[in-house]
């Protein structure tokens, strides 16, 4: 199907570009398309690619995941990941409690493992990487932070942690939080609170700085306190949202809707991503729960926030937590283990890139060179020692014409 749009949209030089938008979002996706159009683009190629694993854990097989990636105001490069080691067997095991209330699987249970957050940063490229940081944690579940991390323009960095995953420290939230780091992540401040747990269990998954300044805070969100939900009761009641900071989150806006309220109510799932339209609408894409597609729809900008547009079902095949890449050149890039499609009509056609498929749970990060980076795992959502796990990057360039 994406081979046949691609096709079908670049032999067929008597269509305009305006006919075949308009072709599209009406016939195949039923979006509204934004206002605002980028620069004609007749073809998108990934040059000079390369692929290497800039990490393995100490162990053998490895236990490392959930790769979260930013560039720091320097122009340095930097992951964040989970990593696990300590034996296969042998290990206490998390109380039945415990276990009920996050919904978790026997043979999941991380208890007893040493678990921490490790950080690498590179000021070459991606060329070297040195190990900056690493903090311990204690669960059973296999991570709790690390996709979710953002460096601010002064340099701070900001990290999510999904805090009903730490049923071990009853003192922190039990919930979806932030934390600060001023010194490069060696040290991290005290959890800061997004949402009320007395209302909302959140779960932040992506942030992102808009083009205004603003910082945009992606979650997923279950209308229900923290104390009084399982997992399971996450996973019936979540849904995407969205919130706004203008003081790099030390506070934010009420709860943005997503969703129309209709496909609100019918809604499954908490991961998606946002990337920004030139007009400032945002294109979202969404992994909803139980389906063979992505679903996407745009966001429409309306003063300081964005009113939902129907969700519907893309042409882009199912994956895992979506990730978006507003290139500098133009094209969005969606990146997944599948492949890496690109787009440059606000998701009314994709068309694939000439890159490999990329590691399990991706990030992308566009340096000021406009060289692409790509990290993801290899494996993936694997029982600790399962599988050899290592930290991969994918590096290239768009050639746009």
């Amino acid at each position: 199907m994406l081979n046949d749009l691609s096709c079908t949209r670049r032999a067929d030089s008597r269509l305009t570009r305006r006919q075949l938008l308009e072709v599209g979002a009406a016939g195949l996706l039923g979006l509204s398309l934004p206002k605002v159009l980028a620069a004609d683009v007749t073809d998108v190629q990934a040059v000079d690619h390369a692929r290497t694993t800039i990490y393995h854990s100490p162990e053998t097989p490895g236990y490392t995941c959930w790769v979260g990636a930013w560039t720091m105001p320097s122009g340095d490069l930097m992951v964040a990941f989970t990593q696990a080691t300590g034996p296969v067997e042998g290990r206490r095991k998390a109380p039945p409690e415990v276990m009920k209330k996050l919904s978790w699987y026997p043979q999941y249970d991380m208890t007893g493992l040493d678990l921490r957050n490790v950080h690498l940063r590179s000021s070459d490229g991606g060329r070297t990487w040195k190990k900056v940081s690493e903090d311990s944690f204690k669960s059973p579940m296999n991570g709790i932070s690390g996709e979710c991390e953002f460096a601010l323009p002064d340099g701070t960095v900001l990290r999510a942690v999904f805090g009903f995953y730490l049923p071990y420290n009853p003192e922190l939230p039990q919930t979806g939080y932030f934390q600060r780091s001023l010194d490069g992540t060696k040290t991290w401040g005290k959890p800061e609170l997004p949402l009320d747990p007395g209302k909302y269990t959140s779960w932040p998954r992506r942030l992102h700085l808009l083009r205004d300044g603003r910082l945009l805070a992606l979650l997923g969100v279950a209308p229900r306190p923290n104390e009084k939900i399982t997992r399971l009761d996450f996973n019936k009641y979540v849904a995407p949202g969205m919130l706004v900071s203008d003081n790099g989150g030390k506070t934010w806006s009420q709860l943005i809707e997503v969703l129309t309220p209709e496909q609100r109510k019918n809604w499954s799932g908490e991961e998606f991503d946002a990337a920004e339209l030139p007009n400032g609408d945002l294109l979202c894409v969404f992994r909803k729960t139980g389906e063979n597609s992505r679903w996407q729809g745009v966001m429409k900008k309306s003063d300081e926030t964005w009113i939902p547009g129907e969700a519907r079902p893309s042409v882009l095949p199912h994956s895992g937590q979506p990730e978006l890449l507003a290139t500098r050149e133009g094209p969005i890039l969606h990146v997944a283990t599948n492949g890496v499609h690109w787009t440059d009509d606000a998701g009314t056609s994709w068309h694939k890139l000439d890159v490999p498929a990329t590691m399990y749970y991706p990030r992308s990060i566009q340096a000021e060179d406009n060289t692409i980076y790509l990290f993801g795992h290899i494996g993936g959502d694997n029982s600790y020692g399962s599988v050899d796990q290592a930290i991969v990057m994918d590096r290239f360039r768009l050639d746009v014409k």
